[in-house]
């Protein structure tokens, strides 16, 4: 029909201009691979397998740091904490672990408890025992007492028990027992000093980080899905090549 617009043609890219643009869109995370290999390579001679993460960004990342506020409570002269399973003693981390349910002070012990396990500390705060499920009258413990005897009282939800002065006997504790229940407070105030101690008690070297920047699993599934998708674009890009420098010959 007359005055009727020719049809544009749809611009086809050439092969040359495909290999052209993937490798432009590959420059970045070459890049990034490239680098993170280098300093994977000379890791020892750089220093990063001893130099030790003081990021808490990062410890935060690999749950070296807990969210959430710790609990306090006081018992004697000790000051304990509980954070993610952590337990801390005057801002001292112990190898010990729980979720803390309180804590007493003998005149000779420093009796902690968790939900499922009970530790016993010398009057220094040096370990002495656990007693575990299999010691104890009933789990999960929900708090922990002295009586005026200074024997310890645990309370479950099944019961109320009593330990011998040795802590190694239990038996129900007697109606008329007078207990004074150790009580947890929050303690967003702690979780500055806390912070500080995980820092400075942390085994984890820039190695390991660099190892998954460059696998990608820093950055979770998608980091790691990232890198595949690197990967295949490579040896797509690789054959591609392969393929127009023959045909140009």
């Amino acid at each position: 029909m007359c005055g009727e617009r020719p049809r544009k043609k749809r611009r086809k890219w050439s092969p040359r201009q495909w290999h052209r643009y993937l490798g432009a869109i590959l420059a970045l995370p070459l890049l990034w691979l490239a680098v993170t290999g280098l300093l994977l390579h000379h890791q020892e001679a750089l220093g990063f397998d001893r130099k030790m993460v003081k990021s808490t960004g990062l410890l935060r990342r690999y749950d070296q740091i807990p969210d959430g506020n710790p609990t306090v409570t006081s018992a004697g002269r000790f000051t304990i904490s509980g954070w993610g399973g952590m337990l801390f003693v005057d801002n001292r981390i112990l190898e010990e672990s729980g979720v803390l349910v309180g804590a007493v002070a003998r005149p000779k012990e420093l009796v902690i408890a968790t939900t499922s396990e009970v530790f016993v500390y010398d009057s220094q705060g040096g370990y002495l025992d656990r007693l575990g499920e299999e010691s104890l009258p009933a789990v999960p413990i929900e708090r922990i007492g002295l009586d005026d005897s200074h024997r310890v009282h645990l309370q479950s939800s099944a019961d109320h028990h009593v330990l011998g002065q040795n802590l190694l006997d239990f038996e129900t504790a007697p109606v008329e027992s007078t207990v004074e229940w150790n009580a947890l407070q929050a303690g967003p105030e702690e979780k500055a000093t806390l912070q500080q101690v995980l820092m400075e008690n942390a085994e984890f070297t820039w190695s390991r980080v660099i190892t998954d920047l460059h696998s990608g699993s820093l950055m979770g599934k998608i980091g790691r899905f990232l890198v595949d998708l690197t990967g295949i674009a490579v040896i797509i890009l690789t054959l591609f090549g392969v393929c127009l420098l023959f045909k140009r010959n």
